[in-house]
């Protein structure tokens, strides 16, 4: 790894950390947070790549653990924060063998945004209730919820994987594309998808 992917992992992961420190209760799903956390990293990997997007999430777990802890809740929710990014990278990637278009093209945001939604929305609602509330909220916070609290949440958990890509895939794009403007690259992942 060369001195400017380590400047990059460090400076998308300063960001994403820090805005760590902002989070939004849902109304509607217990325990969930609206964040702009997932921006940076999500704007690494449409510039750079999934390699450095996956170090930044990393990274911003870590911090994010370690810095903005509540308690053994965080244990479970920073993990899971970053399994939910790596459903929108795939999102992201499948969007991208589809798009045929210009990468500065509205049309390019709209499909990725619609794809990344698509992708969260179908499986992240499995992992919250299969894996979060029935393996990991028992085991890390020793509380056994009961079946028909659990399956009353299910529209949540949905409500909530549709709602986060519908504002951090556009933002992150549109960031995206002034910092690629800037540094005059385009971005590595649409550009990897065209050319196979």
């Amino acid at each position: 790894m060369n001195t400017k992917s380590i400047a990059l992992i460090i400076t998308f992961s300063a960001v994403a950390i820090a805005l760590n420190a902002v989070r939004i209760p849902s109304v509607f799903d217990p325990g969930a947070s609206y964040h702009f956390s997932e921006i940076p990293i999500i704007v690494a990997f449409l510039l750079f790549g999934a390699r450095i997007g996956f170090l930044v999430g990393i990274l911003n777990m870590a911090g994010g653990l370690l810095l903005f802890s509540t308690g053994p809740s965080s244990i479970i929710a920073y993990p899971m924060d970053l399994v939910s990014v790596l459903v929108v990278f795939a999102g992201l990637y499948v969007g991208s063998k589809f798009i045929k278009s210009n990468w500065k093209s509205h049309h390019t945001a709209i499909g990725l945004t619609f794809f990344a939604v698509v992708l969260r929305g179908c499986l992240m609602p499995f992992v919250d209730y299969g894996i979060l509330y029935h393996v990991l909220v028992p085991l890390v916070l020793g509380v056994s919820l009961p079946e028909a609290f659990i399956a009353g949440l299910i529209p949540a958990f949905i409500l909530y994987n549709v709602t986060v890509p519908l504002y951090t895939v556009p933002f992150a794009y549109v960031v995206a594309t002034k910092v690629g403007n800037n540094l005059k690259i385009e971005p590595r992942f649409l550009r990897k998808a065209r050319d196979s």
